[in-house]
């Protein structure tokens, strides 16, 4: 019997198949074993690789990426082959600082911003899919070089933008904040958006999915890497923490005590028109950090309730329940998925990286730790009843991650306590109208549907 399994941000996209015995350490009545799913993509017979290419192409309409060189690369990339595709990705990384370059010399500033903004792109694409072996010394020096070319365009944009540096415990996060031109601002005063970051991706990253589209709306954009990201992961080695809300708390601080009254003053940001955005995991961390009273609206973009209640339908129940329950030991679990990480590199990917991420040696205690990002609390009472603010919750129809029944659909019926002015649920399906996950290959859409709403919550009359 085939149990299909889409993956999760921490798990897999596989099935799992009764047939002959995997090893005979278990249970002589349950053989089982891994079959990879090679589902056709547009681009890629891997989907893990499909969707990672869509996720650089997709940025073309702000400037993350030209077409023809992604398809120059998809042309250069041998399927599969992690080595090519950061060779290629890298390629093209440094061929467009070479053109941002080129550009700044004749004082074309529009195309060095645009071909900054591709090698920063691209320099995050590369080194992608080395997560797995945090160790590999390419990592952290491509992730460099990603920042430095973004720095490189915002220098360039039309609008202010700062670099920040935000106190947290003993270290400080470091973030950037994007300002609309005075000829875009908005009467009565600047609305911030604080968009928070997900599972893989870096501050940098999350220009293109926001703030490319809010400053010359009269939106100002604070994006910023929290504990288990970007920056803060790979220098400082700080892990995720589901208690999200207590990040949030601290940029909040941030915002109200320093940058307002400080270097933003002259601005006019709005303190009682703060909104917050996530997408994916940063969907469910939006969501943490929205229980903070100074939030007065949140985006929810295809985020998960409960990350252990996707997992335990990703496999199947007599091994997952025969693991919580101590049948089977830690030991057996780590050996098991050790033994199909060598025959798939997407489920050797997302156990290496959530072993990085959260800060954690072993495949069980990856298991052990999701289950503590969940919005239900331990008194079987609902987190999202901490909200006051405004909630947009969006799911996504086509996504390989998480399904909008179990997700979107839940969180919003959670939301009882919010009248209906208060709260709206979209659930798009289709490539063109965001049905993949993140909305990714949907900028254009995302921004459109999110910023009529965030207009009508935040009473922006343009």
């Amino acid at each position: 019997m085939v149990e299909e399994a889409k993956s999760t941000e921490a798990l897999l996209h596989i099935r799992w198949i009764s047939t002959s015995s995997l090893s005979s350490g278990l249970h002589q009545d349950i053989n089982w074993w891994l079959y990879f799913l090679t589902t056709m993509g547009w681009f890629f017979k891997s989907e893990f690789f499909d969707f990672e290419f869509l996720r650089v192409i997709g940025t073309a309409p702000v400037q993350g990426a030209e077409i023809g060189e992604c398809l120059e690369a998809v042309s250069r990339i041998k399927d599969g082959n992690v080595d090519s595709w950061y060779n290629v990705w890298t390629d093209l990384a440094g061929r467009a600082k070479t053109l941002g370059e080129e550009a700044l010399q004749a004082n074309d500033h529009e195309a060095a911003r645009w071909a900054f903004f591709r090698s920063s792109n691209y320099w995050r694409a590369s080194e992608f899919f080395l997560h797995c072996t945090p160790s590999d010394p390419r990592l952290v020096r491509v992730f460099e070089q990603s920042v430095s070319g973004f720095k490189q365009a915002i220098t360039l944009l039309d609008g202010p933008t700062m670099i920040l540096e935000i106190p947290y415990e003993d270290i400080h996060l470091p973030g950037y904040l994007f300002l609309p031109p005075a000829q875009k601002r908005l009467p009565g005063g600047t609305p911030l958006i604080i968009h928070t970051g997900g599972f893989d991706s870096i501050g940098e990253e999350l220009y293109f999915y926001v703030a490319s589209g809010a400053t010359n709306r009269g939106y100002a954009v604070l994006i910023f890497d929290g504990p288990g990201q970007g920056a803060v992961l790979r220098h400082h080695h700080k892990p995720f923490r589901p208690d999200w809300e207590i990040v949030i708390g601290r940029v909040l601080d941030y915002v109200i005590d320093t940058l307002l009254p400080g270097p933003a003053a002259p601005y006019n940001i709005d303190p009682n028109a703060i909104a917050i955005f996530g997408a994916s995991m940063g969907g469910y961390l939006a969501l943490r950090g929205a229980a903070d009273s100074r939030i007065r609206a949140c985006v929810s973009c295809d985020g998960f309730y409960d990350m252990f209640d996707i997992t335990r339908t990703r496999m199947p129940s007599w091994f997952i329940n025969g693991w919580i329950s101590g049948w089977i030991s830690d030991a057996v679990f780590n050996w098991v998925v050790g033994c199909l990480s060598r025959q798939s590199f997407q489920l050797a990917w997302e156990f290496g990286h959530s072993m990085w991420v959260y800060g954690v040696a072993t495949p069980a205690d990856v298991m052990r730790r999701m289950q503590t990002f969940t919005l239900r609390l331990p008194d079987v009472k609902e987190f999202l009843r901490k909200i006051d603010g405004a909630v947009l919750v969006t799911g996504a129809k086509d996504t390989m991650y998480f399904s909008p029944e179990m997700n979107a659909e839940r969180i919003f019926a959670k939301l009882q306590h919010l009248p209906e002015s208060k709260k709206k649920l979209w659930v798009a399906e289709g490539v063109g109208q965001g049905g993949l996950q993140a909305k990714i290959g949907a900028i254009g859409i995302k921004q459109q549907r999110m910023f009529a709403w965030l207009d009508e919550q935040l009473q922006i009359r343009r």
